[in-house]
């Protein structure tokens, strides 16, 4: 009998109340699900196998919904990816069972959306892990979600669902959509000190946190290269801890994960582990995850010193430059995966070549971090060429970017614009190339004219040119890309020199206030984001030509300079004099370093001067 999972706390499919009550029996005595991620799917045997014509899933899209509403039909969906063997599984066994192939030929549109193209089908309509199996009804909203169940209890809920929508479509229709369009009252936004964000979630993290190998929990174990980077930028200012240290947690997660779920062959880190001890990993590496991890970790080496997370970091880059790097595009391909079952060095491999514009931005970043960390000009030229990847293919300026090349040109991501446009903030401090400055700003622009809510604050998740299909309509705003459009938004306010960047930061993190205060352990993104916001920026001004003898070697000080508030701030004493004046500081004939913080200046620095001056002072108490 094979068994499916798909994440949630329900043990079966979660039935609204529109359905009848023959329903919910077909779930009362299913067992709880044993986890929150797809489990191994046990084989029948072989003498319970029968031919049938295999599932024809087809794509989301308006006209499979208009087919759906046509032929009285519902849509049963499988979000999935190209690095996840469970859809092949799920497909074959439906297939191989002529009256569930029967059932949904009759009753269904069987839809397959990949969770990495559409990411905002995925967000609205999936759980978190994957594969996320739903019913919809033909206007797109949804009659049940799946947890966890048995192959015959599949194939049971799919006719009993199919049966009771028949007899009472016209009424669940009409519920559906008005459950789901109700009018949500708008709360107001929170007029909050979020000064207070950092120290509360790091409270709460510190109560969940696994001690012993690092993590959340006891039980199945994700990375989140966000609390690694939360935790390791808290350990710089112990203003914000309050009794809780952060480095330990931070290093019991960065240790444990470097011996168990980190590949020492290839290198890289997998996707999660079955055990607390990070031992057991799941096969599949994302280019995403380990840009994150990477930059975490060069981040941590930093901070820590110790070489170990130093080596880690190098590791992961030569990981991705050998195995993901498609060296035509200069951009990284989106995964690298095992089947189950298989092993052996490149067994059953297979790599999901797609270029995403979001995990490239990531990318770029962790390249950036790790040039950052050890001054390797082959880093920088990586993170560089990624990002010329997304401004010169992925990008218009009359839309924003894309996700990936022939993506849908009706859908843009919020994460699609600020990772990259993150990510050309931090090479402009690195280059001083005004086209990297000039691509931020204008992304900072097309977010605060498609995503921004001027009512609400916050930025949404997605556009769309177009009313999207059922639930799409209800847009949300994510956390984590709100965190980091915070941190592009304060960047911009330092490296552009514009009014309204700094308050619009500050905003942005105002609609999370209530979340955080419920769940401020799941609250790292917002709680950096505030940090950061909070904390004594250092600008340093690196002023001369970009031709001059030694505004080169500044520049590369100011970058590598060890200290996580500091923001590099070239200015052309030709392209920006307006600027210079403003600032009070006059053009000469070299080029010169000045290091100032709020009202405090130090004394410049000139080419081949130390930096260890400005270091002592910046250490100095205040």
């Amino acid at each position: 009998m094979k068994s499916f999972y798909a994440t949630g706390k329900k043990t079966c499919f979660f039935l609204l109340l529109l359905a009848a009550a023959a329903i919910p029996a077909a779930c009362a005595h299913h067992p709880a699900a044993p986890s929150v991620m797809p489990a191994a799917v046990r084989q029948a045997p072989a003498s319970h196998k029968k031919s049938a014509p295999d599932i024809n899933w087809v794509q989301w899209s308006s006209a499979a919904f208009a087919r759906a509403r046509a032929e009285d039909r519902l849509v049963f969906i499988e979000i999935s990816s190209r690095w996840s063997a469970w859809h092949g599984q799920l497909d074959k066994s439906l297939s191989s069972d002529p009256a569930a192939a029967q059932t949904i030929e009759k009753d269904y549109i069987p839809i397959y959306v990949d969770a990495d193209r559409r990411p905002d089908i995925y967000a609205r309509y999936g759980r978190r892990g994957l594969p996320s199996l739903s019913v919809l009804n033909p206007g797109g909203y949804v009659l049940a979600v799946a947890s966890a169940m048995t192959e015959p209890e599949l194939k049971n809920l799919l006719v009993t669902l199919a049966r009771n929508y028949a007899g009472n479509k016209a009424v669940i229709d009409k519920a559906l959509k008005a459950s789901s369009e109700a009018p949500r009252a708008e709360k107001p936004v929170e007029s909050y000190p979020i000064n207070i964000l950092p120290s509360i979630s790091l409270s709460a993290l510190a109560g969940v946190w696994d001690n012993s190998y690092g993590g959340i929990g006891n039980g199945k174990k994700f990375p989140m290269p966000d609390m690694l980077d939360f935790l390791t930028y808290l350990s710089a200012h112990p203003e914000f801890w309050k009794g809780t240290d952060p480095a330990p947690l931070a290093r019991a997660a960065l240790d444990g994960m470097a011996a168990g779920l980190y590949d020492g062959s290839e290198g890289g880190f997998y996707r999660y582990s079955d055990t607390p001890d990070w031992r057991s990993p799941h096969k599949e590496k994302l280019l995403g995850l380990n840009a994150g991890l990477m930059s975490a970790y060069f981040a941590a080496y930093e901070q820590y010193k110790n070489r170990k997370y130093l080596e880690v970091g190098k590791s992961c880059a030569r990981f991705l430059d050998e195995y993901l790097l498609d060296r035509k595009a200069g951009a990284f391909m989106n995964s690298r995966s095992a089947g189950p079952g298989v092993s052996g060095p490149g067994a059953g491999i297979t790599t999901d070549g797609t270029l995403f514009a979001d995990a490239n931005g990531g990318a770029a970043l962790a390249f950036l971090e790790a040039y950052r960390a050890t001054g390797k000009k082959e880093y920088l030229k990586t993170a560089l060429s990624a990002l010329d990847y997304i401004m010169d293919n992925l990008y218009n300026k009359n839309m924003g970017v894309l996700h990936y090349r022939g993506a849908d040109r009706n859908v843009l991501a919020l994460s699609d614009q600020v990772m990259p446009g993150l990510a050309a903030a931090r090479a402009y401090e690195a280059t001083a190339d005004k086209k990297y400055l000039d691509f931020a700003v204008k992304v900072a622009g097309i977010c605060d004219r498609e995503f921004y809510d001027p009512k609400g604050l916050g930025y949404y998740g997605f556009w769309y040119a177009s009313r999207p299909i059922g639930l799409l309509g209800n847009r949300k705003k994510p956390q984590d890309e709100n965190a980091r459009m915070s941190e592009l938004l304060l960047k911009l306010h330092f490296l552009a020199g514009r009014g309204g960047y700094e308050s619009r930061a500050r905003e942005t993190l105002l609609p999370f206030i209530p979340a955080i205060r419920k769940y401020p352990a799941w609250s790292a993104p917002a709680a950096l984001a505030a940090a950061r916001i909070c904390s004594r920026t250092y600008e340093f001004y690196v002023t001369g030509r970009e031709s001059a003898p030694g505004f080169s070697e500044l520049l590369r000080k100011s970058y590598k300079f060890g200290c996580p508030d500091r923001v590099v701030v070239p200015l052309d004493t030709t392209i920006d004099k307006d600027r210079l004046d403003r600032l009070g500081y006059k053009p000469g004939k070299t080029s010169i370093l000045y290091v100032c913080s709020e009202d405090v200046c130090f004394p410049p620095v000139r080419p081949g001067e130390s930096m260890e001056k400005v270091r002592a002072l910046l250490e100095k108490p205040r």
